[in-house]
């Protein structure tokens, strides 16, 4: 048994550490605070209990002290916790408590560091904390206290006589406040501040001004939090190193409807591109049993989805076999990702779709006699009988082997899915499934799915949207994420 404090970065997913996800992926609950990324979340475990605690200003919340005798709790049961906590725990994070209240009641307590806004922030719109000749020191202070106090924890006047840098945390509602205080010590009206509000995520947004501008300007463009507040003359450097970055996506929030275990990559693009992602999975991957079948009788195997690709070598390698059972077998791969997925079990496919889909496969290899020749198929249930059939009327004997089904995952819910679709202005479909589930959601009535600009990964989902009366304005000429990206330019709403 384990608790983990971890630090989750300062918002964008990607800045994650490697350690923080290995931890989050193996463990049992999950207790995290307001502003996690929901792609973070994605990474635990189906069966992880996940519990909020969040703390922001206006909402319920779980308080301090309960909130260490929940860890506790949960840390002598034997689970593996993952206290998730934004930015570094440590960081006005209060994870120095929380590890010592575990500590004092014998619980092995871990704490995982994570990149704070503090830094990632003023870095993120071209602010250095240090610069040679500019500052050679970083204050981090925390805005929670009132700076109209003559009496509080901060001392202004020592503030104000600072000639490093000062960066303020958690202050977007007293930013004026600051200011007028750290005048009203002696810090000279003139000195260089600045303001970034969602600091590494597509929304983020930022300016650069004076201490005497500051709170006038805060208000006007409506700076909210979270948000960090950066004092010294290294704030001017913005001006020479921020290159705003030309995101072909930008203005554009996406509904990502994918399976969680896709979702997070997905994301991650569509936000590099400058799209905010919102993620809901409408497909859920379960596993079926089946029969492992003996694979020197087979001259040709296909792959027609990544998810099949690890179900089938598991079973492969737990039966004492690994991917020399391929040695003198044609193998055939749908697309890229499941390419990609063979390789890391050190197979390369000898033939990949041009199209990504049964069609292209059957373009690919459709031309030779393969009278006689034994094709086996591993892959989803129900899945389209265009591929067998086709294999089968140019004289191939063929084994189709049912690896999973999709399923609507079992939290899906008409309110949240609902919700889901209120965020955003464009809705990405991967899978009639996927369609298929909404509509289950909706009970039929796709009005709210309409509104948005719908797009479909390929011709076979948009063909499952228009049985639904549906019509995708977006379907890219490559079925990938890349693809969609590149479909998708020029048509921000």
């Amino acid at each position: 048994m384990s608790v983990y404090l971890i630090g989750t970065g300062p918002g964008d997913p990607e800045l994650l550490t490697l350690k923080a996800s290995r931890i989050i992926s193996r463990s049992d609950v999950l207790v995290y605070d307001d502003l996690i990324p929901g792609e973070i979340l994605l990474l635990a475990r189906k069966d992880a209990d996940r519990i909020y605690v969040g703390k922001r200003g206006g909402r319920d919340y779980m308080s301090q002290d309960k909130i260490n005798d929940l860890l506790a709790e949960l840390g002598t049961k034997g689970l593996e916790v993952a206290r998730l906590k934004g930015g570094d725990p440590c960081i006005f994070g209060r994870g120095g408590e929380e590890a010592l209240f575990l500590r004092d009641r014998g619980i092995p307590v871990e704490i995982i560091p994570g990149i704070t806004s503090a830094i990632a922030g003023p870095i993120s719109i071209g602010i250095p904390p240090t610069h040679r000749g500019l500052a050679s020191s970083v204050t981090f202070v925390t805005a929670h206290e009132d700076p109209a106090k003559e009496s509080g924890f901060l001392d202004y006047s020592l503030l104000a006589r600072q000639s490093g840098t000062i960066i303020f945390l958690m202050g977007a509602t007293r930013i004026a406040a600051i200011a007028e205080r750290l005048v009203a010590e002696g810090m000279d009206p003139q000195m260089p501040c600045a303001l970034v509000q969602d600091a590494t995520t597509p929304k983020q947004r930022h300016l650069v001004t004076c201490l005497d501008k500051v709170g006038h300007l805060a208000s006007r463009h409506g700076i909210a939090s979270p948000c960090v507040m950066i004092v010294g003359k290294v704030a001017e450097l913005s001006t020479s190193l921020y290159r705003d970055k030309v995101l072909p996506l930008h203005g554009m929030s996406i509904l990502i409807t994918r399976p969680r275990h896709l979702a997070l990559q997905s994301a991650s693009l569509f936000a590099s591109a400058g799209a905010i992602p919102v993620i809901y999975p409408l497909l859920d991957i379960r596993s079926i049993d089946f029969a492992l079948p003996d694979i020197s009788h087979y001259d040709m195997v296909i792959f027609t989805s990544q998810n099949a690709v690890p179900l089938f070598m598991d079973k492969l390698f737990a039966s004492g076999l690994d991917a020399r059972a391929f040695s003198g077998k044609e193998i055939v791969c749908i697309g890229p990702k499941t390419r990609d997925a063979l390789r890391t079990f050190g197979i390369t496919a000898d033939i990949m779709a041009q199209e990504y889909r049964a069609e292209g496969i059957m373009a690919m290899i459709g031309s030779r006699d393969l009278t006689g020749q034994r094709i086996c198929i591993p892959r989803a249930k129900g899945a389209r009988s265009f591929l067998i059939t086709a294999l089968r009327q140019k004289g191939a004997e063929v084994l189709e082997i049912p690896l999973y089904e999709t399923a609507l995952p079992s939290d899906a819910n008409p309110v949240d899915f609902i919700q889901a679709l209120s965020e955003v202005n464009t809705v990405l479909f991967t899978s009639p499934s996927g369609v298929r589930h909404a509509s289950y959601l909706l009970r039929g009535e796709l009005d709210l799915v309409r509104e948005k600009r719908i797009v479909a990964i390929g011709p076979v989902t948009a063909q499952a949207l228009e049985a639904h009366d549906v019509q995708a304005e977006v379907v890219p000429d490559e079925y990938t994420d890349a693809g969609i990206i590149e479909a998708l330019k020029g048509t921000v709403p």
